[in-house]
């Protein structure tokens, strides 16, 4: 039993210095939302950003495209952007400028977003449902 005590307490030591050795070398970063608009346009083709929205933090973003309308959210996960695009299934709440979305989204649940303009954002997205 002392010999798996000393084998696990190694390993989390060694995890402890490659995780230290990384943060001195490259630094230690919060990854802020890109040009939300160009990271769709890649992933979706003739997508045209429309209008945008980034959260305060500059972690999640919302873009209109201006082709057909349809809303998308971008969030950052990690060093790169996740994208939805907002259906009927999202659920919408506003708490003063913290617009809060529940999406039917296993990997994507909620994502709270604080805009300047959460109250014509919320009309928009209710109104596209």
């Amino acid at each position: 039993m002392n010999a798996q005590l000393l084998q696990l307490l190694f390993s989390l030591v060694a995890v402890a210095a490659m995780a230290g050795l990384c943060a001195a070398l490259f630094g230690w970063r919060d990854a802020t939302m890109p040009d939300a608009g160009a990271a769709l346009g890649r992933d979706i083709p003739g997508f045209r950003p429309g209008r945008i929205a980034v959260s305060g933090d500059a972690k999640s973003a919302l873009i209109e495209n201006a082709r057909d309308g349809a809303i998308y959210l971008a969030v950052m996960r990690g060093g790169d952007v996740v994208t939805r695009r907002l259906s009927r299934e999202v659920r919408v709440s506003r708490a003063g400028e913290r617009l809060t979305l529940d999406l039917r989204d296993f990997t994507l649940k909620r994502t709270r977003l604080d805009l300047a303009d959460a109250a014509a954002w919320e009309t928009r997205l209710k109104g596209s449902a």
